[in-house]
């Protein structure tokens, strides 16, 4: 009797082996079923999708799946296998890597990790190749029981990404995350969001008042439904949207930038010309050195800058021994300008639904 017990707790350990084992299995089987059933969709609704070896790993501990080579290029029709990301027609863009690694961890199968390797520059239609690099990138997917997707997580370490006919913006660390809820109606949430960013340096070749460097970038808001579906363009997708009532609220919007720094909250909607109008306030900590520079380097007409420093210098708390000044302000866009207490400083270029935008900010006078 006890010779049976000790052949059976000496098997223990092996049958657990085996039957993890066994269901590493399952798991990576379903992995490669779903990238095979994802990418006969894709070739099916016009993409190109071209892949080298399909590699399963990962064992004991996860289910990985290592796609060599892969390269997507996305259909060029609305109608037939085209991809609207919010209001942007992705349609005719391309983009790959040397490799991507799909993971499942036994312990939580409804959390996929997806980590592309060697990115390759980004092509959208006929222009240019636009270069992309990273230390690390990873999207992190947690599914419902409708195995349609519940949260979104994006982390990358030194990112890189070429602008066209700009030069390169380099990211020391960007974390996104998304809450999705597609079914949402009108006045309800479909995306609760925020995106963090530190050590944002902007593109040498292009000449910023403040300085090529943000030292933080911040946002934290919630996207308003019902979200626009159907094979529609992206000025039908937005016009649609904004007839259902749809709103971005922006709970937090905070920016370091070079002597100035701003921490405010807004809401903004689409006006009858589909550009974005709204209201908001904001704490603008250093604004007599940001309006200087501003005006140094014509963002700013001089009575312009002037005009907001009067308003604002009456507005402002007296600060401490060695603080910057810091004013709490209202803040409004309306006619694509943004004006503080009335006072316009900005004008924005128009937002042009087929992708395409005019020129850069105007300078406003008063």
């Amino acid at each position: 009797m006890r010779r049976k017990r000790w052949i059976v707790l000496a098997l223990l350990p092996v049958l657990l082996l085996v039957g993890d084992f066994l269901r590493w299995r399952v798991a990576a089987g379903h992995l490669r079923a779903g990238f095979d059933g994802w990418a006969a969709r894709a070739q099916a609704a016009g993409w190109n999708v071209r892949h080298g070896d399909v590699t399963a790993g990962g064992w004991p501990d996860a289910a990985t799946l290592r796609v060599d080579n892969l390269t997507i290029t996305i259909s060029d029709t609305v109608g037939r296998g085209g991809v609207n990301v919010g209001f942007l027609h992705l349609g005719g863009a391309s983009l790959g890597s040397d490799a991507v690694v799909v993971r499942i961890g036994l312990a939580r199968p409804d959390v996929m990790e997806i980590t592309p390797v060697g990115l390759h520059p980004f092509k959208f239609k006929d222009g240019p190749s636009l270069p992309l690099s990273a230390d690390l990138l990873r999207l992190r997917v947690i599914f419902g029981l409708s195995a349609f997707p519940q949260e979104v997580d994006v982390d990358a370490i030194t990112f890189g990404a070429a602008l066209p006919n700009r030069g390169l913006v380099n990211i020391g660390h960007l974390n996104c995350h998304a809450d999705l809820n597609p079914g949402a109606g009108r006045d309800e949430a479909v995306v609760m969001f925020s995106i963090a960013a530190q050590s944002v340096l902007l593109p040498a070749g292009m000449h910023f008042a403040l300085g090529r460097e943000l030292g933080d970038l911040a946002l934290e808001g919630v996207l308003n439904g019902p979200w626009p579906v159907g094979d529609k363009d992206p000025a039908e997708l937005a016009t649609a949207w904004r007839d259902a009532g749809g709103s971005l609220e922006l709970h937090r919007i905070a920016v370091g930038w070079g002597a100035g720094r701003m921490d405010a909250t807004a809401t903004l909607a689409l006006d009858e010309d589909l550009q974005p109008m709204g209201a908001g306030s904001g704490k603008i900590a250093g604004y007599n050195a940001a309006l200087d520079a501003l005006s140094a380097n014509a963002m700013l007409t001089r009575s312009a800058a002037q005009a907001a420093k009067a308003v604002l210098s009456l507005l402002a708390n007296t600060p401490s021994d060695d603080q910057p000044e810091e004013v709490e302000v209202p803040l409004t866009l309306q006619f694509r300008t943004l004006s503080v207490r009335q006072v316009p400083l900005i004008r924005f270029p128009e937002l042009e639904w087929t992708g395409h935008q005019s020129g850069g900010a105007g300078v406003l006078s008063r």
